[in-house]
């Protein structure tokens, strides 16, 4: 079927958005380093590195999958169209939280800077994380409608009439098409590869987080040093196992999955409402690497202890909202978990 323009639109857009976020995201870093050697910027330190180099690898590991998604839209290739289904739920979520964040948070004051400079920084986040929440919306809409799907499934094959020498002439009727494959049941639903990929995405940062030093928080107790890494083991194997568990469409992955989300939840609440929430917002604080920057820099810059623990505060209740809605999601993917299960038992009879 021949590609319509939306498509190829929206690949393109794709490609170039992939291509220009991987070249900025070397040029910064680069630049990171460069000015980390002039006399006027203190040495990076250890634990900043760490983190920057493990972002810039993962970042270009995403931009280096959304080139080739890009040229699989052009070629019409249905996992292409998934992935970008996928790119467009994770780009609209994330530019709708970070937009939501820009207009509540209050945003760190410089000594001396110009007047109405936070109002305009303010506009210019807020603007930029809705352009990026619009293109993810697009992406949404437009590889869930029927004749985009339609232009993504496998050509179909006309079978040629039998002729013989001998045979008598026939009238010519029409022979339908056949499709050389029929759609494979027991697909995965959407929402159920987004999770995956939420947990999958999410297992190298609990893995960098014992290197960073970071404490762990753990139903209403701080952990710090080597047992506070050792807590952190369980989510990385937890998530690694569910995420693969959900991309298989084991039927255990999803009652799991729920009750993973649940506990995160209750998780979060103790760190709330909890006696070791100071303790925690205190240790995270001397923990956190900062990068380089000029010295000298008034007290409190970037934020202080109570604006750090506002933006704690408000992620925390965006993540349970977020695990919220994940959970209601997956309760309604069931029946293809139903599905699968049936068809791995009829198989195996």
């Amino acid at each position: 079927m021949k590609r319509s323009t939306g498509v190829t639109v929206a690949a393109i857009v794709l490609l170039l958005g992939s291509a220009l976020e991987l070249l900025l995201t070397a040029f910064t870093t680069i630049l990171m380093f460069w000015l980390s050697g002039k006399t006027y910027w203190e040495p990076i330190p250890t634990q900043f590195l760490i983190l920057d180099l493990a972002g810039v690898a993962f970042i270009a590991c995403v931009d280096i999958f959304g080139i080739i998604t890009a040229i699989g839209l052009l070629r019409l290739k249905n996992w292409a169209r998934v992935a970008t289904i996928v790119f467009g739920v994770i780009i609209a979520a994330q530019s709708l939280l970070i937009a939501i964040v820009f207009l509540l948070i209050p945003l760190p004051t410089v000594p001396n800077s110009p007047a109405h400079i936070d109002a305009i920084m303010r506009a210019t986040m807020v603007a930029g994380s809705l352009f990026f929440f619009a293109i993810g919306l697009w992406w949404l809409i437009l590889f869930t409608r029927r004749r985009v799907r339609e232009q993504f499934q496998p050509a179909s094959v006309p079978i040629p009439p039998e002729s013989s020498a001998s045979a008598a002439p026939s009238p010519a009727v029409p022979i339908p098409a056949v499709p050389v494959s029929v759609p494979k049941p027991g697909r995965l639903p959407v929402v159920v590869l987004v999770v995956a990929i939420f947990l999958l995405a999410g297992t190298p940062a609990i893995f960098i987080v014992p290197f960073m030093h970071f404490p762990a928080f753990f139903l209403g107790k701080v952990f710090y040093g080597r047992t506070g890494a050792l807590v952190y083991v369980p989510y990385f194997l937890i998530q690694l196992i569910l995420g693969i568990g959900l991309l298989r469409l084991k039927r255990w992955s999803l009652p799991a999955t729920i009750a993973f989300y649940i506990f995160g939840i209750f998780n979060a609440a103790t760190m709330f409402f909890g006696s070791g929430r100071e303790a925690y917002i205190a240790a995270v604080i001397r923990a956190m690497p900062m990068p380089p920057m000029p010295a000298p820099m008034p007290p409190g810059f970037p934020f202080s202890t109570q604006e750090f623990a506002y933006f704690m505060d408000l992620g925390g209740v965006i993540g349970i909202l977020f695990c919220l809605v994940l959970t209601v999601l997956l309760l309604r993917a069931r029946p293809a978990f139903n599905q699968a299960a049936r068809e791995r038992a009829s198989a195996s009879a």
